[in-house]
């Protein structure tokens, strides 16, 4: 077996030097590949270039620092009506968990009974409305509530006699 001339491993350390100092992952592997260095100190390089790495990367992954004091929200202070009987004399009305107490005879909940919307169904190149039943409701139909309907330009279909709807009398 033939050694090599001690110039042309010179050279090639060269080379293993500027990889390493230009692209140091190549470098590593060059090192590793070609040069009859002592294992220590391929391993001594590889680890100093492992440790240089981590000190550069590391500080710019980590998370911001906060700063002391959290969130305050502005004009976020409680502002309730609590309706129903008054406070026993008892509870100091200084704590802050009550909120703002006001005195109210109303009632809590209306009587009035809340209408269910009436729907419809209109074709998007037709000019009338249809109960849901009437022959020309398809799977494309669109529902729409009956004051929308009425407003977006469809009238009554006379076949099925679907609810008229007249301005001004809800939904």
């Amino acid at each position: 077996m033939q050694k090599t001339p001690a110039r042309r491993r010179k050279a090639s350390n060269w080379k293993v030097y500027v990889c390493l100092l230009i692209c140091f992952p190549y470098g590593l592997f060059l090192m590793w590949r070609t040069t009859r260095w002592h294992l220590a100190v391929k391993g001594l390089v590889t680890a100093c270039f492992v440790a240089l790495t981590l000190a550069v990367l590391l500080p710019l992954t980590s998370p911001p620092d906060r700063l002391p004091g959290g969130v305050h929200m502005v004009n976020a202070e409680r502002d309730v009506e609590v309706f129903g009987p008054e406070l026993p004399e008892a509870l100091d009305t200084n704590y802050i968990g009550y909120g703002t107490v006001s005195i109210s005879n109303g009632p809590v909940f209306t009587e009035e009974e809340i209408a269910e919307p009436t729907y419809v169904y209109a074709n998007d190149n037709g000019q009338f409305y249809h109960r849901l039943d009437c022959e020309y409701v398809q799977w494309y139909s669109k529902k729409y509530t009956l004051p929308v309907a009425y407003y977006s330009g469809y009238g009554p279909c006379e076949k099925c006699q679907p609810p008229v709807y007249t301005p001004g009398m809800g939904g």
